[in-house]
């Protein structure tokens, strides 16, 4: 009887150590967090990560197009990093992003195509709806402004501009 207390003990320590390496090796394979700036380079504000990849706001890039409140049209460029999850920091592209802003109105446009052609960003809308556009444009308006748009975002998405 003591024999197959030892091995049924045996046994759960067994799966019990088994257990936490497969815990821990699904911490491990979680990689890293998406860098709250590329490279440490403030210039460069994450605003958003998804399946590996992550997009940074170059600061350094924000041109303001109009100034006219309550409109105002916002140009940045938004850097593409892939595998960010894993640590790369090399840019695999670069994006000019145009947005058109009523602030009486609430609402945020991107242009679509460079000529005008815009298209609502509803702040509701789900990721694949709004992607990285939304989050870059309330990077940009808050880069410009100093003040939220839609101030949907987490205090940390925040405190990085």
């Amino acid at each position: 009887m003591g024999t197959i207390r030892r091995a049924l003990q045996n046994t759960k320590l067994k799966k019990m150590i088994l257990l936490i390496g497969l815990l821990w090796a699904l911490l491990l394979s979680c990689g890293h967090a998406y860098q709250g700036y590329l490279g440490g380079n403030p210039n460069f504000v994450l605003c958003d990560g998804h399946m590996g990849t992550a997009w940074y706001v170059d600061r350094s890039s924000l041109v303001v197009g109009k100034y006219a409140p309550p409109q105002y049209i916002l140009a940045v460029n938004v850097v593409t990093v892939h595998n960010a999850d894993r640590g790369n920091t090399a840019i695999g592209g670069v994006r000019t992003m145009r947005y058109f802003y009523n602030s009486d109105l609430g609402q945020m446009y991107i242009d679509r195509n460079g000529n005008d052609d815009w298209r609502y960003l509803n702040p509701r809308g789900s990721w694949a709806e709004t992607g990285v556009s939304m989050p870059a444009g309330e990077i940009a308006f808050a880069l410009a402004y100093r003040m939220k748009f839609y101030g949907i975002y987490s205090d940390s998405f925040y405190d990085r501009i």
